[in-house]
């Protein structure tokens, strides 16, 4: 192999090379964003609450990790920003929809365990619903997409294709659990928990190749969880939920302060739906995505298709 094919497949730059340059991009723009949005606070002498900073400094964040991106596809891909996985396809709104049903259900299962066990009891809280509950949808919503792009997105997308999709999931699950070391009330537990709900996740980008089932999946977690539950959302509380709850028991079952996430009855949850995920028929890759991924850039040809824990992209052609 000669130095130029150290960097080069053919005319392309390696994908592991763009692995490392989207994460330096990805760095970039944290800085960038965070810079916007403090300069902005200090010239409006603003003193935003915890949501409100994070809301603006989630938005800040996601349009310059797309932009980010945008280039990334544009130069090195030849291939549009939908590539990503956040196109607008025929079926987006049904693998969205899909994302929101599983999410749903893996919390119920997890918050009706705790119940179960009398270690959780719910009260209706009389605070005032239709602000703070579009405030916190916002919020959660701005909070998915832009964890989702960062951690299932571009970088873990090259990466697929450099360590195989095995690799990809373990290394990106691992960095999104480490990733929230620093929340209030984090023990090794909610480590483990945060980074194997990442697999779940991975898995829904991967068969579909689409951000939109995982990106329903995490919204509907955190914001069922935080406004209407009233539990701590990755040791993060809301300020008004619908309703309050009171968690007693051990803490390295229910989580305690950091929220369900932090407990080993959640774990249990997490390994049913990697298998859900990853073994149910119902789950598929759109002609479109296939188009946007697989399909040959401007003089290129197309990249191998990489498949984890289902049939090949030609098999896969059962539609609803």
């Amino acid at each position: 192999m000669n130095s130029a094919e150290v960097f080069l497949v053919g005319n392309r730059l390696r994908p592991i090379w763009r692995f490392f340059l989207s994460v330096v991009l990805l760095f970039v723009a944290f800085i960038v964003a965070a810079e916007v949005v403090g300069v902005i606070f200090l010239s409006g002498k603003a003193h935003p609450s915890l949501f409100a900073a994070l809301f603006w400094q989630s938005l800040a964040t996601l349009l310059a990790v797309l932009t980010s991106f945008k280039l990334m596809t544009a130069v090195f891909d030849r291939r549009s920003l939908g590539s990503v996985g956040l196109a607008f396809h025929p079926r987006w709104w049904r693998e969205l929809s899909r994302g929101l049903l599983v999410g749903a259900v893996m919390l119920f299962l997890a918050t009706g365990l705790e119940g179960t066990c009398g270690f959780a009891h719910f009260f209706y809280s009389p605070h005032p619903m239709a602000r703070s509950g579009f405030f916190a949808f916002a919020v959660f919503a701005l909070a998915a997409v832009n964890e989702e792009a960062i951690f299932r997105g571009y970088p873990f997308q090259r990466l697929t294709e450099s360590i195989t999709p095995a690799g990809a999931i373990i290394a990106t699950s691992t960095l999104f659990g480490i990733a929230h070391l620093s929340n209030p009330h984090s023990t090794w537990v909610s480590t483990l928990n945060t980074a194997l709900i990442g697999v779940p996740f991975a898995v829904a980008y991967l068969r579909t190749r689409s951000l939109w089932m995982p990106i329903g999946m995490h919204f509907i977690w955190n914001y069922l969880l935080g406004f209407l539950l009233g539990l701590p959302v990755s040791g993060l509380v809301v300020p008004a939920s619908v309703l309050t709850a009171r968690v007693g028991g051990p803490v390295w079952l229910t989580g305690g302060d950091y929220g369900p996430e932090g407990g080993l009855l959640v774990t249990g949850v997490i390994l049913v739906a990697i298998v859900y995920v990853s073994f149910t028929k119902s789950i598929y890759t759109s002609d479109k995505m296939k188009a946007l991924v697989f399909g040959p850039a401007e003089l290129l040809a197309p990249d191998p298709p990489i498949t984890i824990f289902s049939a090949p992209l030609e098999e896969e052609s059962k539609k609803d």
